[in-house]
């Protein structure tokens, strides 16, 4: 990013700054401050083309970003004022002015054409969704290698544009050519939409997994289970969890996979950051409360609770249990007295009950015995 810029002009170098009312007129309210600090660097610097240019040091100068000066040479190239090469890494190495005087030359940017077949680096099969298993039914994914003008026409997209602002913030870094191969590959070839993009790039970020490699891999995956946008990658990414295969077994949950409904559950706890353990003990206490999505709802509702108390591990689960049982003493004489006094209604204490005296058990014992004629 350091390495010197050889910069040029199409015209004779100028022997003062000028900038045209084109310029002024057309492209001043277009375009942001600092992109138009970075175009009246580079017409400036036409003046002594044996000045060493690098992003850094433009940077320095007009007190921008690198980050912000990359994308002010995207935004000119993309209007036609300036033509930008890279070398094998992917650094700008080449600067060239179109047209000093402020015209741009539009048509010889759009213009550029090249076949959209690039050489394939790996080849990935992709069987789809209820068709034969056999292999000669099965769908060839292939990863191609882009070049910096096809690239170039990807970025006249603001959608893809904007997406690459976004993984640049994410990442923390400026993406060169090399790192554009895959995110034009998700774009281009899988048609991943920027939204679907961002959202791999955030869970393979949150996985501490930032390699191209990485990500490529994972996005071939998912294509391969069929997810086409972030529902479906959401679900997708959430079977795989340790939360999802905890809640299987919590439940006792065999032969299906979880439905939308509990896996909106699910997705709410691991949003959430409730631990694997909070999450097992919440559900095991909840199997005795009803079956189904009750059990669901009976878990949510106890981890809502511990959540709102501030409770993040087993330990405090237990003291919390403590002071529930100190404050809400089991057995105690009103306790007792209120259990006598109105005993639980069961299947045998549903229907009146009738009062004996002494008398009739005497009764009934002489009648058992046989001796009631003889006491008559």
């Amino acid at each position: 990013m350091n390495g010197r810029i050889n910069l040029s002009c199409g015209k004779e170098a100028m022997t003062s700054t000028s900038i045209s009312d084109f310029f002024i007129d057309n492209c001043l309210a277009a375009a942001h401050g600092s992109f138009v600090k970075v175009y009246l660097y580079l017409i400036r610097c036409l003046h002594d083309t044996s000045m060493p240019i690098t992003v850094e040091e433009m940077s320095n100068r007009v007190g921008e970003s690198e980050n912000d000066v990359i994308k002010a040479l995207r935004y000119w190239e993309k209007e036609g004022f300036l033509r930008v090469s890279y070398d094998a890494d992917g650094d700008v190495r080449d600067i060239r002015i179109e047209n000093s005087d402020g015209f741009p030359v539009r048509d010889k940017v759009l213009t550029v054409s090249e076949p959209p077949v690039r050489a394939a680096r790996n080849i990935s099969r992709i069987k789809p969704c209820g068709e034969s298993t056999d292999s000669d039914h099965e769908q060839e994914i292939m990863v191609p290698t882009y070049t910096p003008s096809q690239i170039s026409r990807f970025k006249e997209l603001d959608e893809f544009s904007n997406l690459i602002d976004s993984l640049e913030s994410k990442l923390g870094k400026i993406m060169t050519l090399k790192n554009l191969q895959l995110p034009s590959f998700l774009f281009e070839s899988l048609g991943f939409t920027p939204e679907l993009i961002e959202f791999l790039y955030d869970q393979c970020i949150k996985n501490d997994k930032k390699s191209d490699r990485y990500i490529e891999k994972t996005a071939i995956e998912w294509k391969k289970s069929g997810v086409f946008d972030i529902d479906s990658a959401r679900s997708h990414v959430l079977t795989r969890t340790a939360e999802y295969s905890t809640v299987i077994k919590a439940f006792g949950i065999s032969g299906r996979s979880l439905g939308s409904g509990e896996l909106e559950y699910l997705s709410r706890w691991h949003d959430s950051g409730f631990s694997v353990e909070l999450i097992r003990e919440a559900c095991c206490r909840s199997v005795s409360k009803g079956t189904g999505s009750k059990q669901f709802s009976y878990a949510d509702s106890i981890l809502k609770n511990w959540s709102q108390k501030g409770i993040k591990d087993l330990d405090s689960v237990r003291e919390d249990d403590l002071r529930y049982r100190q404050t809400h003493p089991i057995g105690n004489a009103s306790e007792e007295q209120n259990i006598s006094n109105n005993p639980p209604k069961g299947r045998f204490t549903n229907f009146p009950q009738r009062n004996y005296s002494n008398q009739d058990f005497a009764d009934f014992e002489r009648r058992k015995l046989g001796l009631s004629d003889q006491h008559s």
